[in-house]
């Protein structure tokens, strides 16, 4: 049982993972890898972006230290729908930290941890090297490769999240059992 997730918006409860002090931690829905998710933090309205990123160090390195526990030790063929979705396999590398949202309030403060795997270095490096017409394995791109995610991500979703076929496809994706997974390290 998850405890301490009461201030978390019913629609998120499921896919959450990490709660603490009113911060929190779940799994997106249009993911661009497997376990990718959204880190929020509620602000007031005075306080400066820079002192929102301080006050949230702290749990984002919590948080990518339970990805990468949990990640480092998943079985991915337990999770086919999500890991063919998001082309993801291989070994676990890092997580991304990207602060990147379209769309948020002043009163809160977004970060995305995008789990980053072999295959999707291997991807960043094939699209670099095509896009620059350079030798196959170049290092190189990895922006350029997050916003192709995320484009094919958006179009993949371009008839929101209410159309019958989308919402089977993030049933396939399973992410309350694999947000309990996530959870189960946030203890450790």
């Amino acid at each position: 049982m998850k405890t301490g997730f009461e201030g978390i918006p019913d629609e998120l409860r499921d896919r959450a993972w990490y709660a603490r002090d009113g911060v929190y931690a779940f799994l997106v829905d249009a993911p661009i890898t497997l376990g990718h998710s959204q880190f929020k933090v509620s602000l007031n309205d005075a306080q400066r972006e820079e002192d929102a990123f301080n006050g949230a160090a702290g749990h984002i390195v919590k948080c990518i230290g339970v990805l990468r526990t949990t990640l480092c030790n998943i079985k991915l063929e337990e999770w086919a729908a999500l890991t063919h979705y998001t082309g993801t396999s291989g070994e676990y590398k890092k997580t991304l930290v990207l602060r990147a949202s379209a769309k948020e309030s002043k009163y809160e403060y977004k970060i995305h941890l995008v789990p980053y795997f072999h295959s999707h270095l291997c991807a960043t490096n094939r699209l670099h090297a095509a896009i620059q017409n350079l030798e196959p394995n170049v290092s190189g791109g990895l922006l350029h490769w997050v916003g192709q995610r995320e484009r094919i991500v958006d179009y993949d979703m371009r008839h929101g999240r209410d159309d019958e076929i989308v919402k089977k496809r993030i049933e396939s994706f399973n992410l309350p059992r694999l947000a309990s997974e996530l959870y189960k390290h946030t203890t450790l």
